[in-house]
């Protein structure tokens, strides 16, 4: 195998990022007029229930921020500022934002695919709003996962990577905590190059006999991938 390379859609991470901002400051400014509203409603003793609501309020604020920033941090992992999503290659797996990753070190490829129910969301009417703008802002459906054998070592290769945060470390198993990697593909690529490019990575998986599977339920997926990284998590029994 050559290579593949899938290349950033500078214009769609940009959209992306503009959109990202503004739910930040969006957020900001909402949940400071929810803190004044709560310490008034304090204050002037108004109805409890009012106040509920405003506390509620401020932290759906802050989630809404928390959540804006790891979505910009995931997009770095991909889009570093150069022309390379990520590349495929007999060595290995390499990301923008990321050192290479061998084949020896990578124990499974998963991929979710979440576009059914995110077009379900999207088309309910409040809630499709929400999901309508976190999609604009660089929350993807399909998600690559490597789920590496050393994730302690792969983070220390990163050095000063961008994409260094997002290597989950998980709890001692064989003697190391392996790690996990998630792409979310389709915020910096376009959809057909996201789909080639998850087919591709599954494929060339497949050829080296490392574990990978494709799924659109999200507690399927998660029963399959986390007992190869957790010995703790307890493993479907067969039917």
């Amino acid at each position: 195998m050559s290579g593949y390379v899938a290349r950033v859609d500078h214009a769609k991470v940009s959209r992306a990022r503009r959109w990202n901002t503004g739910i930040v400051a969006g957020s900001a400014l909402l949940g400071v007029a929810l803190v004044v509203g709560v310490v008034t409603s304090i204050v002037d003793g108004m109805w409890w229930p009012i106040t509920v609501l405003a506390v509620l309020g401020v932290l759906a604020c802050v989630l809404s921020i928390v959540t804006s920033v790891q979505r910009g941090r995931a997009q770095r992992l991909l889009a570093a500022g150069g022309d390379l999503a990520f590349e495929v290659t007999d060595a290995g797996v390499r990301m923008g934002g990321a050192p290479l990753v061998p084949w020896s070190e990578i124990v499974f490829v998963g991929v979710l695919d979440d576009r059914g129910r995110s077009a379900r969301l999207q088309r309910i009417p409040l809630s499709g709003l929400f999901a309508t703008a976190a999609l604009n802002a660089g929350s993807g459906t399909l998600l690559c996962e490597l789920g590496v054998r050393d994730g302690q070592a792969l983070k220390q290769a990163f050095g000063g990577a961008p994409g260094a945060e997002r290597v989950s470390v998980w709890d001692p198993f064989d003697g190391v905590r392996r790690g996990l990697i998630p792409m979310l593909v389709d915020a910096v690529v376009d959809e057909g190059t996201a789909q080639q490019s998850a087919q591709v990575l599954m494929d060339a998986a497949l050829r080296r006999g490392i574990p990978t599977a494709r799924f659109t339920g999200v507690f399927d997926y998660f029963n399959w991938k986390n007992p190869m990284l957790d010995h703790k998590w307890p493993t479907p029994s067969a039917s």
